[in-house]
């Protein structure tokens, strides 16, 4: 609640007189939910062995290695581990916040088959029940589509003040529901304990609140950030052979569509004043945030995105009220979102019809969230996307999307060397602000990075929607938290029933 680092499964914690290594003894007897030791090997091996092996598919490699070095990982006995970082890092807790994984089913898996078989590994044709893991909950059953249920980790390793085992609940559903009027209402009709509701419900939800028996929180902006990207890819099936890449990698065009974006219908009319605008990846309540971003930023404005487009020769050449480019190609782009956000789909037709009173053709395409993210991760067959990223406090746990070489730099992911002078000065600002423990010199290095990352927009930002949580009033412990992770899925297991 403070946002500050606790430890959770370490017992104790030393970091070295040069802050380049830190080590962690684990307390006894921890286990995994078979019940099998859950000792140092499991944080150690995970990472030597299977998250910066590159032919595992996963998004914790790019935060184990700053500066794109890797972290070393020593085991020194059974319960202590040490890591050591290439230079005094900033992100120290960040890049040792790491899963571990249960090495006594996985190793084995590695000797016989490589460690790629992991990729295919706990499918969804899994038995659940063979799914092994720490946290206070385990999968008990999962029904494709409708639910998952969750129950009682036995061998949870935390208890409460009072030496009480946590988590106090023995079950924990997660239903599938197909869109949010549905999911809004099972939660009036008091089938759901819990409900993160967006602007345009709240005023339905507070007249049934009394009746049902629940309380809606408002705890502020989100740490998440929604945006538009720019794919500017040469390697992009979407762009070969196309002059679309001249387009999107144009900066003048890309601040021209900056200024399509009126982040103040969208408060308005889509989120119900439940938002804010959003100039930066880094939330407003946190010390990194530059004041100056919304002055910085390009305001809605067409008449000036019509000029800017001007400039650069995108006109109607043909009198059909669609922009060309100077070779006469029509600029027309297609924009997909995940389908079923009702308030991506109302932001990205907004887009589009702002983008259409200029001349420029965007053809909205909502689409599976999972088809969507294989675009961004594997394929990169896209064009524009309006997406979303949870976002922190404190940025360096974006490690894998702002520096040029990270597996989610959406633009242009993984670059064995930055291909735009920018993207250069961003990897050595990211540097800067993060080589480091002095908190003056990390607040100048990600002010700059954020200058440079509105002006060049390589992703135009959205708004920030409200943290809005409905809990049923029968559950105690209730905090809700605007930070993710720190919210309903971080105090589930101290939640109870009165």
């Amino acid at each position: 609640m403070t946002l500050e680092w606790e430890k959770a499964l370490a017992e104790s914690y030393v970091i070295s007189d040069d802050q380049k290594s830190i080590t962690y003894t684990l307390p006894e007897n921890l286990k995994w939910s078979d019940g099998e030791p859950l000792t140092a090997r499991d944080f150690v091996d995970a990472v030597n062995m299977i998250y910066l092996d590159e032919d595992v598919q996963t998004n914790s490699r790019s935060g184990l290695m700053p500066g794109g070095i890797a972290t070393e990982w020593e085991k020194i006995d059974e319960l202590t581990l040490k890591v050591t970082f290439p230079f005094v890092y900033a992100g120290i807790f960040n890049a040792t916040a790491v899963a571990p994984l249960p090495m006594h089913i996985l190793e084995p898996i590695i000797e016989e088959e490589g460690a790629a078989a992991l990729n295919a590994f706990w499918g969804v044709d899994t038995d659940v029940q063979s799914v092994v893991g720490n946290g206070p909950f385990v999968l008990d059953s999962y029904t494709p589509g409708q639910r998952v249920v969750l129950k009682r980790n036995p061998y949870y390793f935390e208890k409460d003040e009072w030496g009480v085992q946590l988590p106090y609940v023995d079950e924990f559903v997660i239903e599938f529901v197909p869109d949010m009027d549905t999911q809004l209402q099972r939660f009036l009709a008091g089938d759901h304990d819990y409900l993160a509701l967006s602007g345009d419900q709240v005023a339905l939800a507070l007249d049934r609140a009394e009746d049902v028996g629940f309380t809606l929180y408002s705890v502020g902006p989100a740490a998440s950030s929604q945006f538009i990207t720019f794919n500017q890819n040469p390697n992009s099936p979407a762009l070969q052979d196309s002059p679309k890449l001249e387009w999107l990698s144009n900066r003048t065009f890309r601040q021209a569509m900056a200024h399509l974006i009126d982040r103040d219908t969208m408060v308005d009319s889509i989120v119900y004043g439940y938002g804010y605008p959003q100039y930066s990846f880094i939330p407003v309540y946190s010390p990194y945030y530059y004041e100056g971003s919304p002055d910085f930023a390009f305001p809605y404005d067409p008449e000036t995105a019509k000029d800017m487009l001007d400039s650069i020769g995108y006109v109607d050449q043909n009198g059909d009220g669609w922009r060309q480019d100077p070779d006469g190609n029509k600029i027309s782009l297609n924009l997909r979102t995940n389908a079923g956000n009702r308030v991506r789909e109302q932001m990205g037709e907004l887009f589009a019809q702002d983008a259409a009173e200029v001349g420029i053709e965007i053809v909205f395409q909502p689409e599976d969230f999972n088809v969507m993210v294989g675009r961004l991760l594997s394929s990169f067959d896209w064009e524009l996307i309006l997406i979303g990223l949870t976002g922190s406090v404190d940025p360096i746990s974006g490690a894998n999307v702002y520096p040029s070489r990270g597996n989610l730099h959406m633009i242009e992911p993984l670059q064995e060397s930055p291909r735009r002078e920018w993207e250069a000065r961003v990897d050595e600002l990211w540097d800067y602000a993060n080589n480091t423990t002095d908190e003056a010199q990390r607040i100048r290095g990600y002010e700059e990075m954020q200058k440079i990352w509105i002006e060049e927009v390589p992703w135009v930002f959205t708004i920030n929607a409200a943290v809005i949580h409905g809990y049923k009033d029968d559950w105690g412990n209730i905090y809700p938290h605007p930070v993710a992770d720190n919210d309903f899925f971080g105090i589930i297991h101290r939640i109870y029933q009165k």
